[in-house]
């Protein structure tokens, strides 16, 4: 698969295809193969990312990795195909680029690239979107694990989490089936206990809060700031107000509220 007929596939966004075009143009992918053949391997995710970034230079947008973590993205294409994978999930799974790409524009008026260190786990395989959720395969004292992470654009209601929850036990039952009837767990601010004073009852994010066992709280986190606000450095005065979870939290927290970070394990039989 060629890089523009990837982009075209999962929705890189116009403006950041034409700078795309300009970086294979000149960058030595063969001479970095070593590096970006790494990428794809969980043990060398660290190393190779900071070689590779040596190797490219200055790169203030970040579209020089974003270059060549897509041109892995176009060889992850073929193995999705030999392991019989939907291009559906491929698709849901790669449009992690074109979201977090407009966020970033979205909160700073153009577009750059600094999730490299977060996409080598879609390069390298270990994670995937099914329906709402994404499922990532790891090792934890020799046991398999699968930690739930929740994009910003998942639909958050009941029926549409079981249905993923569902559609993931058949995927790791047909797919990698050494992970069938491992535990899933998630580490969020999702899942803080201390929402309770901020959102309504019956709102979806309590409700998902009820199909995980909470087994670890950080009570001094301000990782929530990064993916309510967008950033943890905004002094509480200036914090955006264009959702009511921004107005709610900002009220909270200007009467000194905390909002944790915690982790828990998925209950069995979840989200009804």
């Amino acid at each position: 698969m060629k890089l523009m007929e990837l982009c075209n596939m999962i929705g890189i966004q116009n403006e950041v295809q034409e700078k795309l075009i300009e970086c294979e143009k000149y960058i030595d992918l063969k001479g970095m193969k070593q590096e970006i053949e790494q990428m794809k391997q969980p043990e060398h995710w660290k190393d190779a990312l900071e070689r590779l970034k040596c190797l490219l230079g200055f790169d203030e947008d970040g579209m020089k990795i974003l270059t060549c973590q897509l041109r892995c993205v176009c060889d992850a294409y073929d193995k999705y195909n030999e392991l019989d994978i939907s291009e559906k999930i491929f698709i849901d799974t790669m449009k992690f680029f074109p979201r977090f790409l407009q966020e970033y524009k979205d909160r700073h008026g153009s577009y750059c690239y600094v999730w490299a260190w977060w996409a080598v786990r879609q390069i390298s395989m270990v994670e995937y979107r099914i329906g709402e959720l994404e499922y990532e395969m790891r090792m934890e004292n020799e046991r398999h694990v699968i930690d739930i992470h929740i994009p910003a654009d998942a639909d958050m209601t009941l029926s549409q989490l079981r249905k993923s929850y569902l559609e993931s036990l058949d995927f790791f039952k047909k797919h990698y089936p050494e992970f069938t009837g491992a535990d899933m767990v998630c580490s969020s601010w999702l899942l803080a206990p201390s929402l309770k004073n901020v959102l309504y009852e019956n709102s979806k994010i309590l409700q998902f809060q009820k199909a995980f066992d909470i087994r670890h709280i950080e009570e001094d986190s301000l990782g929530f700031m990064d993916w309510v606000y967008g950033s943890r450095d905004i002094p509480i005065e200036e914090l955006p107000e264009d959702t009511s979870l921004q107005r709610n939290l900002k009220i909270y927290l200007r009467n000194n509220g905390k909002i944790e970070w915690a982790s828990g394990k998925l209950l069995s039989n979840p989200f009804l």
